[in-house]
């Protein structure tokens, strides 16, 4: 590669050879026409000689008009014949005036040839009129002479000094010896000549100074308004905009007398704002390093027509200087300027390139950090997976719908959207398969939503919508049915058609709330009732909304009755075997019946806050708590010598939860409770909400060590299917059959039936609710094994029931027939 470097010292000084020794094709030895892309006029030299010369026309006008020949002297013709210099000069004065507006003054030959002119009519007017010798005319000689001084030709000014005073001489020898006239004394030649060449030396020095103090001067102006507007494009450039500074650099560029200004990057884009879309120059990777390194040096480099492909038109150098990012070059700041290249011009596009670089520097870092900021946000506000909004930003979103439609009095709605079977798949195909398959709903429900509206996601399968505007609530039930449906298409992934479905609830205000977090709770609510029913789309209602303004002040106080206060404790109803003694049989084990001691309302029933519990994670804390209570309490009374069974109820949020059973392994690895002593007690309820998670859990609880009871039995709908295949060991009859059974033959007829299924199972069964004596007689006559209740006792602390069961009596143990003998222990 061939670059053409000019010599960065000065206009006049021979180039620099480049690398290759190869001499640069651009030279001059004079400095360029244009300054700062301004046009300044004519240079100060020009100016001063033509208003001199258009000053002698007029005194030489002047003079052979108002010329008087002295008493005594005649000329030899006619003085008319002074207009013919007079007109010469003029006609030379309004060529050169022409000349000045064109631009074309500063040619060599031209002026040479005015030079010439200057002299014919000096050598006209004197030979035309110094016959008289007092004339004054032979002042003429010093025009020529001065005119070549002011323009910087001394030696035209010589030459033209000596052929005038040849030319003076001359003319004297004429007059005096061909044409007889009287001339002038060899005295006055010599001194009329020696003054010409004083005064035309002291002038010439004169004018050279005021020439060079007008050029240095107009230089060092052209330097202050260089500087002045890279001050200006440097302070317009800290914008910390990287479009705007590119815009001031160009502009500035263009100030300095540059065209067609490009910035650009390694890569080839053109950064600059060109309107004509034409690319000055477009180098590769490899030449665009080597041009950078090239401008280490002097700062800038100045390229001819070969080294850019040809794209400049001829009289025309490509000046490019580096913008840097640190120690990197970035960009390549490039524009043509015609040849010869103006060092200073050069210089200035450098010093541009390198506030540029400053300035980029700036603008790419707010615009990084901007952008890092911006990416900051979105993510502190958006769903990583699906991208859209989360919890935060949909909270501010239902404000605005809310506000909105309230102003214009019309619905605002929020649909809670759950997806059915959403837990199959993810454990069936994997949870990338299922991330994919959300990124599908996502994208499905934003195609249905018109642009106002907004998909959150707030859980792992659950999206809500914030729709507004609508005009009655026909409109937001059809869109959540156009949801719905678009969900119940089946979706495509790695060759496999999934069918999901979707439980949306509706919540709308102003008739549901206008809170935004109110509404959300309310679609919540219908969302569950949506999925429980089966109905797919539900609109809330107050019925299938259990956390009332009780119910959420019940929820606290629980959470603070959880922190070590002593409010929660467990308290034990005995459990006997049946048979001997009044009051039942042997004590063999008790149930643990958590009871909440609240400072204020006095003892709350486990009815009023468990079912509470149970829709929120507090469900969890309490179980562990009745457990780890209830263990401890075993641990003591088979110190104290007492052997019993513990039953625990265990409601369907902790059954379902997959961490349940490393909980309970550390509640008995911790208190050295024998796990073959407890006993789960598991609703029918539990079972239903999901089977298969469920039987799982029951499986790896059995692993422990830990006996499992069903609760309740006989209160479900699937009751039977159940006993063939689940790990359990006990059924306990719901006290709703027992209460009655001594005075209904139907309720003692399903306890029987119950008793005799159990036993031919293999289980045990135990009936509570026994009130009275005749029950409990009732059902040791049936063969049932073991009973609890009010009249073999009420729940009573730990250090109770051990003074209880000290106190019993030791009931007398009764044989069993043989068709109802069973696993009592």
């Amino acid at each position: 590669m061939t670059y053409t470097i000019f010599c960065t010292r000065c206009w006049a000084c021979r180039p620099e050879r480049t690398q290759n020794g190869r001499v640069p094709l651009l030279r001059s030895r004079t400095p360029p026409p244009q300054d700062g892309g301004r046009d300044r006029g004519p240079a100060p030299a020009d100016v001063l000689v033509r208003r001199a010369r258009w000053l002698a026309a007029a005194l030489t006008c002047v003079q052979f008009l108002l010329y008087a020949a002295p008493e005594g002297l005649t000329l030899p013709f006619s003085r008319w014949w002074g207009a013919v210099p007079a007109l010469l000069l003029v006609a030379i004065n309004v060529e050169a005036h022409r000349r000045a507006l064109r631009g074309t003054a500063a040619d060599p030959r031209w002026e040479l040839a005015q030079l010439i002119g200057d002299g014919v009519v000096v050598v006209i007017l004197i030979g035309m009129f110094t016959f008289d010798p007092t004339s004054a005319l032979w002042t003429l000689m010093m025009m020529p002479v001065l005119e070549a001084a002011v323009r910087g030709r001394r030696r035209w000014a010589l030459v033209a000094f000596a052929v005038l005073a040849v030319g003076y001489v001359a003319r004297e020898a004429v007059a005096a010896f061909v044409l007889h006239r009287p001339g002038s004394a060899l005295d006055s030649v010599t001194y009329r000549l020696g003054i010409l060449a004083i005064v035309s030396t002291v002038a010439a020095a004169l004018a050279g100074r005021l020439t060079r103090q007008i050029a240095d001067t107009a230089a060092a102006q052209a330097e202050a308004d260089q500087l002045r507007d890279l001050a200006v494009a440097t302070r317009r450039m800290s914008t910390l905009d990287v479009p705007n500074v590119v815009r001031e650099v160009t502009r500035a560029a263009e100030a300095f007398g540059f065209s067609e200004v490009e910035l650009r990057s390694r890569s080839g884009t053109l950064l600059g704002d060109r309107p004509s879309g034409v690319e000055v120059w477009r180098p590769s990777a490899e030449r665009f390093d080597a041009t950078a390194a090239a401008t280490e040096a002097g700062g800038y480099v100045v390229l001819d027509r070969d080294a850019v492909d040809g794209h400049l038109e001829p009289g025309q150098a490509l000046v490019v200087a580096s913008v840097t990012a640190g120690e990197t070059v970035e960009a390549l700041l490039c524009g043509r300027y015609p040849v010869p290249v103006d060092r200073r011009h050069a210089e200035g596009l450098a010093l541009l390139a390198a506030q540029a670089s400053a300035a980029l520097g700036n603008a790419l870092r707010f615009e990084e950090g901007r952008v890092y900021e911006q990416r900051l946000a979105h993510q502190a506000s958006h769903d990583a997976l699906t991208g859209l909004p989360n919890r935060g930003l949909l909270r501010d979103r239902a404000r605005t719908a809310v506000a909105h439609s309230r102003q214009n009095r019309t619905l605002a709605a929020l649909m809670y959207i759950d997806l059915d079977r959403f837990k199959e798949i993810n454990d069936v195909l994997g949870h990338s398969t299922g991330d994919r398959l959300l990124q599908r709903v996502a994208r499905r429900v934003l195609d249905i939503l018109g642009p106002g509206d907004t998909c959150a996601r707030v859980g792992g399968d659950e999206f809500v919508v914030v729709t507004g505007d609508h005009p009655d609530e026909a409109s937001v039930l059809a869109l959540a049915q156009r949801i719905r449906r678009a969900l119940s298409e089946p979706f495509a992934l790695d060759g496999v058609q999934l069918d999901v479905d979707a439980s949306v609830g509706l919540a709308w205000a102003p008739t549901h709330g206008d809170d935004p977090d109110v509404l959300l709770r309310r679609a919540d609510v219908a969302m569950y009732a949506a999925k429980t029913r089966h109905e797919g789309v539900v609109v809330y209602h107050e019925s299938d909304d259990r956390l009332t303004p009780l119910h959420l002040s019940t929820l606290g106080d629980l959470r603070r009755a959880l922190d070590g206060t002593g409010q929660l404790e467990p308290h034990f109803q005995p459990i006997v075997a049946l048979g001997g003694g009044l009051r039942g049989g042997r004590l063999v084990g008790v149930e643990a019946l958590v009871r909440w001691h609240h400072p204020v309302r006095g003892t709350v029933h486990p009815d009023e806050f468990i079912p509470i519990a149970e829709q929120t994670s507090v469900i969890h804390q309490v179980t562990d708590r009745v457990l780890e209570r209830s263990l401890e309490s075993l641990r003591a009374w088979t110190a104290a010598g007492q052997r019993l069974s513990l039953a625990v109820n265990i409601s369907a949020p902790v059954l379902l939860d997959a961490t349940f059973h490393h909980r309970l392994s550390t509640l008995l690895d911790a208190t050295g409770a024998d796990p073959g002593a407890l006993r789960l007690e598991i609703t029918e309820s539990a079972l239903l909400t999901d089977p298969a998670r469920a039987v799982a859990t029951m499986h790896r609880l059995r692993d422990l060590g830990v006996r499992l009871s069903i609760d309740d039995f006989g209160t479900g709908y699937s009751s039977m299917s159940y006993l063939r295949t689940l790990p359990l060991d006990e059924i306990k009859i719901d006290r709703s059959f027992v209460l009655d059974m001594v005075r209904s033959h139907r309720d003692a007829a399903v306890v029987q039936s119950v008793v005799d299924l159990a036993h031919s199972l293999g289980l045990r069964v135990v009936a509570e609710g026994v009130e009275d004596q005749a029950t409990l007689e009732a059902l040791a006559e049936i063969g049932c094994d073991l009973a609890q209740g009010f009249h073999i006792g009420r729940p009573m602390t730990g250090p109770q029931l051990l003074d209880w069961a000290e106190q019993r009596p030791t009931p007398r143990p009764a044989p069993r027939p043989p068709q109802q003998r069973g696993m009592a222990s």
